[in-house]
């Protein structure tokens, strides 16, 4: 897993060697010390730090560069599936790429696979082959990156959607957004457009295929 916050989720007490070798002396991956160092160092390369970090501690590091130690982590065990918990959003913006294009790199080399959580709906749509929308715990509509953004059928994706920004003054001040009513204190029960306002069915969670790999709850398909 890869955590949300790379300054919570780096133990302060450890060099970057501990925190990226505790899961390979707990797995026993490692035979002896010199192989657990040259396998430290190889993870490190990897993610673009290099060896004389290994005896540094997450203090002397940038926000950017501890995800990077986080990633070296995860990869530690080398896993097939890795959970990325809002990877991203603790970080600038132009960290935010960097950080995206080695995970892409990593998932292209190694054959990983990713569940990437993410409120960025730009970037989901850079990084995945598959995107499920939830809400309120529960998933709404599921599709293909590109199926999904040229085809959204749920009311609550056609929200979000209609949130990204886009980069022209014209095209931007010019363009339908869509609106969520709703109790401020509870869940938002409707959206509303210029075709008029759509209830949302809260009680929704059967999903039905309306067309191949493009899932979507029952009421809307």
């Amino acid at each position: 897993m890869i955590f949300q916050d790379p300054y919570a989720s780096l133990n302060p007490r450890f060099t970057v060697s501990d925190i990226i070798g505790e899961a390979l002396d707990i797995h026993g991956m490692a035979g002896s010390r010199a192989e657990r160092k040259k396998r430290i160092e190889e993870l490190l390369d990897m993610v673009g730090l290099n060896s004389d970090h290994a005896t540094r501690y997450p203090h002397e590091f940038s926000g950017g560069q501890r995800q990077r130690i986080g990633i070296a982590r995860a990869l530690a065990v080398n896993p097939k599936f890795i959970i990325c918990d809002e990877p991203i959003s603790a970080l600038d913006v132009s960290i935010q790429a960097q950080v995206v294009n080695l995970l892409k790199d990593l998932q292209d080399r190694l054959g990983l696979t990713y569940l990437f959580i993410a409120h960025d709906l730009s970037m989901v749509k850079h990084i995945s082959d598959r995107v499920a929308v939830m809400y309120l715990g529960k998933m709404v509509e599921l599709a293909d990156s590109e199926e999904l953004y040229a085809n959204p059928l749920h009311p609550y994706t056609k929200t979000l959607l209609s949130a990204i920004p886009i980069p022209d003054p014209e095209i931007e001040a010019n363009k339908q957004r869509l609106k969520m009513e709703g109790d401020q204190q509870g869940p938002i029960t409707a959206a509303k457009g210029e075709d008029g306002t759509v209830q949302l069915d809260l009680d929704d969670t059967e999903l039905v295929e309306v067309s191949k790999g493009h899932w979507v709850a029952k009421a809307y398909a």
